[in-house]
């Protein structure tokens, strides 16, 4: 009668032909596949030549100990790849123990029971093929973390490059921007686009959460918000610019929309859906580089920082407004677009909100006031450095505390 359970390649290494025979028959009637070595050297060759699931070693060899043979197999594969029992003499504790020591899986008494012998046989060839699974698990598992790894630090890059780029220059114009996700993709995004000869837009938006879908999200946004290719200045189709006479914000060119009317159009995009509550944050300032003359609509996003010349900084909250994809546009609530005249020496600080709500180990924040302190007391400095010491600060702030949100700094200062 055939036993249930794994079956597989077993060596037998032992020189006794009266039990030998025995063993063999039990073991093929379950279904095993038997090879059999008479000596420890015979055994070694074989299990470099063939591939075991077990190896049936008698202690007792007639060129070798089992305790040799033990060692001489441990020393190419180990417990999980070739399990080891051993047939030790009756009442030899000191055998046993010396086997096991040595790296056997399992020890028998030559006189045991087959079925016995034939479960611990079965048993300890379950325990190496459910090894197997776990090892080609782990090997499947760490392949698609490299993989997943791969696409995550190609995805960064993308998102990376829809930013401004590092060589960036505005005639008159000091800009500089740091941007550091907590995770491999950030939610945070900004930009600053050249709509013409004389007017630009800059932003900062903050999708809610972290990781894939609020990159996914903000590369969205900022595809949205990115000119044409075509060199025009003007907008995607999705958020083309307003025609001249539209009663609603203003409108200077026929490349640049109003700052109200960007914020509209986003809004009418990405409504509010019932299986998910991603939003986003956003403020969009359109710049004419010539007098100077800002319009800024808020969307959300924590008020930015304004510096005059020779004044210390406050806070700018004339530009107010929801943010987007969280109220239904059945609300009716509208965005407001402020004016702001920058003259010579003036700079203005966009920022997300992962800045000030860094905490501190004393579950301390940041803070507005602590980000204005830090500004003017680098104001001094080109624009690049002020802004990379007031993310240095905020690291110095955080200390041991891991970042648990997007920072993002955008400054611009008029010199000229």
């Amino acid at each position: 009668m055939s036993t249930p359970g794994p079956t597989g390649n077993i060596l037998i290494v032992d020189s006794d032909g009266s039990v030998v025979p025995v063993i063999c028959a039990r073991l093929q009637q379950a279904g095993f596949e038997v090879v059999v070595a008479a000596t420890g050297r015979e055994a070694i060759t074989l299990s470099g030549e063939q591939a075991f699931d077990l190896v049936l070693l008698a202690m007792r060899l007639p060129d070798m100990s089992g305790a040799d043979a033990i060692s001489k197999v441990r020393q190419c594969f180990s417990r999980t790849e070739l399990p080891i029992i051993v047939i030790a003499a009756e009442d030899n504790a000191a055998e046993v123990v010396q086997a096991l020591q040595l790296g056997a899986n399992d020890c028998v008494d030559r006189g045991v029971d087959l079925d016995i012998l034939l479960a611990r046989v079965q048993t300890n060839v379950g325990l190496k093929r459910s090894s197997e699974e776990l090892q080609e698990t782990s090997t499947t598992l760490s392949r698609m973390q490299r993989k997943l790894e791969y696409d995550l630090q190609a995805a960064a890059r993308i998102q990376q490059n829809q930013m401004p780029s590092d060589d960036l220059e505005i005639d008159g114009w000091e800009v500089a921007w740091r941007s550091v996700p907590c995770d491999t993709l950030g939610g945070d995004s900004l930009n600053v686009i050249r709509l013409d000869d004389e007017n630009w837009a800059l932003y900062v938006l903050d999708v809610s959460g972290h990781g894939v879908p609020a990159s996914l999200l903000a590369v969205s946004v900022s595809r949205i918000l990115t000119p044409g290719r075509d060199g025009s200045g003007r907008h995607d189709t999705l958020l083309p610019p307003r025609p001249l006479g539209d009663v609603r914000g203003n409108q200077e060119s026929p490349s640049v929309a109003s700052a109200v009317y960007v914020l509209e159009r986003l809004q009418e995009k990405f409504v509010p859906e019932e299986d998910s509550v991603q939003y986003f944050t956003i403020i969009y300032v359109t710049l004419n580089t010539r007098t100077g003359e800002m319009r800024i609509a808020s969307g959300g996003h924590p008020s930015p920082v304004l510096m005059r010349d020779g004044q210390p900084p406050s806070l700018f909250t004339d530009s107010d407004g929801p943010a987007i994809g969280l109220i239904p546009l059945d609300a009716d609530i509208h965005f407001h677009e402020a004016e702001l005249q920058l003259d010579p020496g003036d700079t203005l600080l966009l920022y997300s909100d992962g800045v000030i709500e860094a905490f501190n180990p004393e579950e301390k924040l940041f803070g507005a006031e602590q980000l204005q302190q830090s500004l003017q007391t680098h104001s001094g400095y080109p624009l690049s450095h002020v802004v990379n010491r007031i993310h240095v600060q905020v690291q110095d702030w955080r200390d041991s505390n891991p970042q648990k949100d997007d920072e993002t700094l955008l400054a611009i200062r008029r010199v000229e």
